[in-house]
């Protein structure tokens, strides 16, 4: 997930996305609107804001994104790979149509109301964050997935094959799922009980 490189540190400065450079820190930065198609490797953004809300078609390898805000942003046919978000602000952010998501960890991250539907997401982990009605319909899910003490409530996982996706730390009361494609799901005790419930099983003393 990281690499070994002494990054240096870049403060409270006005950027262009060709400002970027690798092995850089940049710390509460802003940068301007990018005209151009965004490839970003080996960056640390750290409370840095982006002025635009528009990242399709873009490209981030080794990318660590601590507290930054991408409300409503759209990511569609983008790729995401070996990076994270930390502290970040994704609510309503729109990750479908062709988006890759590659050995990626969103941490502490605020992602109610993101559409991740249709993206291809490989060993992907989301740790204490609140996913409370987010989309992942239609998702191809490889290798692990897990949702590590996350808000999953209303979670839409409609037409996606949940073999090997791992919620059994996860909190939630309703999902939304076809039953023909939860074998190999993997859940707790006590969510089995919910998930009875809502595949329209009663159970009887």
């Amino acid at each position: 997930m990281s690499k070994e490189t002494a990054l240096t540190q870049i403060k409270n400065q006005s950027l262009k996305f060709d400002d970027i450079e690798p092995d850089n820190t940049y710390f509460n930065c802003t940068f301007a609107v990018s005209n151009a198609p965004i490839r970003v490797s080996d960056v640390t953004f750290d409370h840095c804001k982006f002025l635009q809300d528009n990242f399709d078609r873009s490209d981030w390898n080794f990318v660590v994104f601590k507290g930054c805000s991408f409300l409503n942003a759209s990511f569609h046919e983008s790729y995401l790979s070996n990076s994270q978000f930390i502290g970040g602000q994704l609510m309503g952010a729109d990750f479908s149509v062709g988006t890759r998501i590659v050995n990626c960890q969103f941490v502490d991250s605020n992602l109610r109301y993101a559409n991740l539907s249709e993206t291809k997401m490989t060993a992907v982990k989301f740790t204490n964050s609140n996913l409370t009605e987010s989309s992942f319909q239609a998702v191809t899910f490889k290798k692990q997935i897990s949702f590590e003490q996350s808000e999953l409530d209303q979670i839409d996982f409609l037409d996606t094959n949940l073999k090997g996706v791992d919620l059994s730390k996860a909190k939630f009361e309703t999902l939304l799922v076809n039953p023909e494609l939860i074998k190999g799901l993997k859940i707790n005790s006590w969510q089995a009980s919910l998930l009875i419930g809502l595949l329209g099983v009663e159970v009887v003393d």
